[in-house]
């Protein structure tokens, strides 16, 4: 299943930092992926790419999967510059954010991290 959660305009290293400490019940409730929807994102420091790929590595060591969709030019280019881009799953804006095989929940959708 895929947890698909929604970033506010504000993306700080607390809002990660609490989404991270949400992994047991997560994972209790079955998730294997999280989709971080990063469409609003316009407020973003190194503090923040640096809490981003905290969270990958917290996500990856607990089994799940962490993709990232929906970043703007200057958010993306901000992940490309870092290399975080290579190193995180970046979904294009024409992917579903489906992986394959794997159920996207509705009841789970729509979760906001500000």
């Amino acid at each position: 299943m895929i947890q698909r959660v929604e970033a506010g305009r504000d993306l700080g290293p607390q809002a990660l930092a609490d989404l991270g400490k949400a992994m047991p019940e997560l994972i209790g409730q079955g998730v294997k992926v999280l989709l971080m929807d990063v469409t609003r994102v316009t407020e973003f420091d190194s503090q923040t790419l640096e809490a981003l790929l905290e969270l990958d590595a917290l996500l990856r060591s607990r089994g799940l999967g962490f993709q990232i969709s929906g970043p703007s030019e200057v958010f993306g280019l901000a992940l490309a510059v870092t290399g975080l881009a290579e190193r995180l799953e970046i979904l294009s804006d024409d992917s579903s954010g489906a992986a394959p095989g794997a159920a996207q929940s509705a009841a789970t959708t729509g979760v906001e991290v500000s």
